[in-house]
């Protein structure tokens, strides 16, 4: 099996074809930077976030429920893994509480010596308390190709105060391309209107492809304090948490009584 879970988590640790490891996984875990595939929730500025300064991250904190998380193994099974996770978010500058229930079910399509595949579907349901969207982040090492599938305009924006060199993307044929080198820390994102869904990171000996749902002008909430929210994000670590890059995608929030799904599609070839 090169797929490996972390169910506690509600993880995928690491996926590897020809015996290359595709996931960033920290030499020495400590806390909740463990790497893989992982889901947080969102709006970050809600449940990590304490006041505006969305640079400072000392006022950044992982909450508990969120990562581990007391994620409840349904279903453990040869192709795949199904979990729940119940919480109470607090919004770190109001303190009022959020209530949600969260079904992860992870398929594993193949794992071979070449290629790795699995689909996670992400049922995200919010009882009561404020607007909750489900957002997936996979760890990946420094030193790739990051293709993003755009529509016919490229825009994105910046979410720290190291802006992205705009000159470092490459556009053309519906992707925009970026070397995520890791040399300052920095996070972009880009909202539905410009992202297809296609993430693609290339490494020497690999490829990572991340096919996401994408809802043009659906309710997405991870923006830039209060604006409109990202589909897409990206964030490069400078050494900071440890050195590696992270592909996130948001779903569109949920609000109190809805609920809302999440699919993501993962292939991982040797070349």
């Amino acid at each position: 099996m090169t797929i490996t879970f972390a169910p506690a988590s509600g993880r995928i640790l690491q996926a590897s074809v020809r015996g290359r490891d595709a996931f960033w996984v920290a030499a020495e875990p400590s806390g909740w930077n463990l790497g893989g595939d992982r889901l947080w929730l969102g709006p970050e500025r809600d449940w990590f976030w304490a006041g505006t300064a969305r640079d400072d991250l000392s006022k950044h904190l992982v909450p508990t429920e969120i990562d581990p998380g007391n994620w409840d193994v349904v279903h453990q099974h040869a192709d795949g893994v199904d979990l729940v996770l119940t919480a109470t978010l607090r919004d770190r500058n109001t303190g009022a509480a959020t209530s949600v229930v969260v079904e992860r079910h992870i398929t594993v399509h193949a794992d071979t010596r070449y290629v790795a595949e699995y689909a996670t579907e992400t049922v995200l349901h919010v009882q009561s308390g404020q607007p909750v969207d489900a957002w997936s982040v996979v760890q990946v090492p420094l030193g790739g190709l990051l293709e993003i599938g755009v529509t016919g305009g490229f825009s994105f924006r910046d979410h720290l105060s190291s802006p992205v060199d705009p000159h470092r993307f490459a556009v053309a044929r519906g992707t925009a391309a970026i070397d995520l080198a890791g040399k300052q820390m920095t996070k972009f994102g880009l909202t539905s209107d410009v992202a297809t869904g296609l993430l693609r990171y290339t490494l020497p000996g690999l490829v990572i492809e991340r096919h996401v749902d994408v809802h043009p002008g659906g309710d997405y909430r991870d923006g830039p304090y209060q604006q409109t929210g990202d589909v897409i994000q990206v964030f490069e670590d400078d050494g900071h948490y440890g050195g590696y890059a992270e592909l996130e995608h948001h779903s569109p929030a949920a609000h109190p009584g809805e609920t809302v799904l999440d699919r993501c599609r993962t292939v991982i070839r040797a070349t």
